[in-house]
């Protein structure tokens, strides 16, 4: 049967009724342990509508762990329902509604192991996980857990591990979610679970048909940089474009979009504009002589920087926000390409950082036999260490430059460094937050 397409985002997301689940339980095995808390919300018109919360007597001991994490404590519980006393009521609420939840792969199956040794009927209902749908739509981030979701889009959630607090907090996420969905122009239910390519949030495709003012209208929106890449017929890509304030090159733009022959153009957030600059010099072999061209004297005529050929003798290491809220990046210019770099959260990943660090100073010094590996287009070289010079300068603040003698010597001044900049600069992009 074919998939409906719905007239309108809102008409399609406005149409769906969902049903937030949240359980807690004495472990996780649905073989062995029981459900101790059930928290739910319902979700009608892209509003909450009703919510629902037990607590729940799993007739075995509560092992200490689990209290901690949660709270609740035998006297909690000891006077609470069975299960089986209040599944009627459970199932009745879920009614025909997505089931939605942060880790669907634990609460559903954990309740359908309940409805199994009660004799019940299975739910069967659609299912979305709000963890592997944030997984989607931002493909690069490293911690997707509810407690770290709520503190980037601001969602109250004091009282984690509690299931109607949990049940919450996820169904707001849903909600920015779909308000997101609503602005990405959704228009099949199928594209709510599978989320991808021109949903992701760090990015927009303009299709030829929607014309260039669409392309100038998210231009304008954006302060900080991005990535402009233009495709023509067959996805051949015609330029890559790193822009440092898109929103102030609307007229220029203007300009030099206006001769070519396009049928999609991309444009995406990059963090730090020298990111830009590296998905750049990694996909400019793959562009038509002609665009090639266009491009360099486009940059050249842009920045008219002058040229800073030991850029990459001065630095071993540069260290800067990543785009998304709390990540932060490292290029190495031991082997300077694309490859030889580093997300990592911190403080959390301050070990992986050292590691790869070290492994670079030590891969520089064996392998390489101090000599530094550079993987630069030619072309385009002499621009983009121009640009890259440029950045470090503009804005010493969002950089953090080392020596191998830094790590090597002192891991806990450079360390001290890193913290700085982190508790600085904890958002400069305020992404996802912002997003395309």
């Amino acid at each position: 049967m074919k998939e409906q397409i719905f007239n309108s985002s809102e008409e399609l997301l406005d149409s769906l009724k969902f049903c937030v689940i949240d359980l807690e339980t004495t472990g996780g095995n649905p073989e062995t342990e029981k459900i101790i808390e059930v928290g739910m919300i319902r979700i009608e018109h892209r509003k909450i509508t009703e919510e629902r919360s037990f607590l729940i007597n799993p007739q075995k001991d509560i092992p200490d762990f689990v209290q901690k994490l949660t709270g609740i404590r035998k006297a909690d519980v000891e006077h609470a329902p069975k299960i089986e006393e209040v599944i009627d009521e459970i199932v009745q609420f879920i009614g025909d509604t997505i089931l939605v939840a942060h880790n669907t792969s634990f609460d559903i199956p954990f309740m359908n192991g309940v409805l199994k040794r009660l004799q019940m009927p299975t739910l069967e209902n659609k299912v979305i996980c709000t963890n592997i749908m944030t997984k989607y739509l931002i493909p690069d981030i490293m911690l997707s857990n509810l407690q770290y979701m709520s503190q980037i889009f601001n969602i109250s959630h004091s009282n984690a591990h509690r299931a109607i607090e949990d049940a919450r907090a996820t169904g707001h996420l849903l909600l920015k979610y779909l308000e997101m969905f609503e602005e990405k122009k959704i228009r099949k239910i199928n594209q709510l679970y599978y989320p991808r390519n021109k949903f992701e949030l760090d990015r927009s495709i303009i299709e030829h048909e929607e014309g260039l003012d669409e392309v100038f209208r998210v231009l304008s929106k954006i302060e900080s940089p991005a990535i402009l890449s233009v495709k023509g017929d067959n996805g051949v890509i015609l330029t890559i474009l790193p822009l440092k304030d898109p929103s102030k090159e609307v007229e220029e733009m203007k300009v030099f979009l206006a001769d070519f022959r396009w049928s999609q153009i991309h444009i995406r957030l990059s963090g730090p504009f020298i990111e830009g600059l590296f998905f750049m010099n990694s996909n400019f072999v793959k562009i038509p002589d002609t665009y090639r061209k266009k491009t360099i004297e486009y940059l050249k005529k842009r920045y008219k920087l002058p040229a800073a050929p030991n850029l990459i003798d001065e630095h071993d290491f540069v260290i800067t926000p990543h785009l998304i809220t709390g990540q932060y990046i490292v290029y190495s210019f031991l082997n300077f390409s694309p490859y030889a770099q580093l997300v990592f959260k911190y403080p959390s990943h301050k070990k992986k950082l050292h590691q790869f660090l070290s492994g670079q100073v030590s891969r520089f010094e064996i392998q390489q036999k101090g000599k530094k590996k550079v993987y630069l287009q030619n072309d385009i070289k002499e621009i983009f260490l121009s640009l890259f010079q440029d950045a470090l300068t503009t804005d010493p603040n969002l950089y953090v430059t080392l020596k191998n003698s830094d790590i090597k010597d002192d891991r806990k001044t450079y360390l001290d460094r890193i913290e700085k900049l982190a508790l600085e600069h904890p958002d400069p992009y305020q992404f996802p937050t912002k997003h395309l």
